[in-house]
């Protein structure tokens, strides 16, 4: 469908990744794919309403799993919106596929919009997609709804960090995605 019924469409799409410490390792042979997600839109019905797919790439088979969406991820004609482009891009192409289509990256034009943003919630996803003032310049919503942004890793995983004396600190942990599958 990705690639006949709705290749007329832009699609948002995003991959989460493990494997990688960002503050040593550049994405370039680094990083493996944990899970992504295309979403194309309210037009698009991929079975029960739903207008995005989510793939787990985790769970065994990831490379194999990934190589179903070779047509999609290759196909300069269909055009594609990212999330920070450049490591998603390189983490793919880790698996040896390379990315055609590119459209926009909302990291980079959400910067070129407002440079201040990084005091006032930073360039994150979840802080793009929940922040009203940003979503209502876009054209995803057709109709004015209630803001649901992405929901990050912390909150819905997130455990306070148990102090020496047994009480809960402030700080918030995740344990690493493998052990969260």
């Amino acid at each position: 469908m990705l690639t006949t019924k709705y290749r007329h469409l832009v699609h948002a799409c995003d991959t989460e990744v493990s494997s990688i410490d960002v503050k040593q390792e550049m994405p370039v042979d680094h990083g493996e794919i944990t899970c992504f997600s295309i979403y194309s839109g309210e037009d698009a019905d991929f079975g029960n309403g739903k207008s995005c797919i989510w793939v787990d790439a985790l769970d065994g088979g990831g490379k194999d799993l990934l190589k179903e969406f070779v047509p999609f991820f290759e196909d300069q004609s269909i055009k594609k919106v990212w999330h920070n482009y450049s490591f998603d891009s390189h983490v793919i192409n880790n698996y040896g596929l390379e990315l055609s289509g590119f459209h926009a990256d909302t990291m980079h034009v959400a910067r070129l919009w407002d440079s201040s943003r990084r005091a006032t919630g930073g360039y994150c996803l979840e802080a793009l997609s929940g922040d009203k003032n940003v979503m209502q310049r876009t054209k995803l919503r057709k109709e004015e709804k209630e803001l649901i942004g992405k929901t990050s890793m912390k909150t819905i995983f997130g455990k306070k960090k148990v102090k020496q004396d047994g009480t809960e600190g402030k700080m918030i942990t995740i344990a690493p995605v493998e052990v969260l599958q």
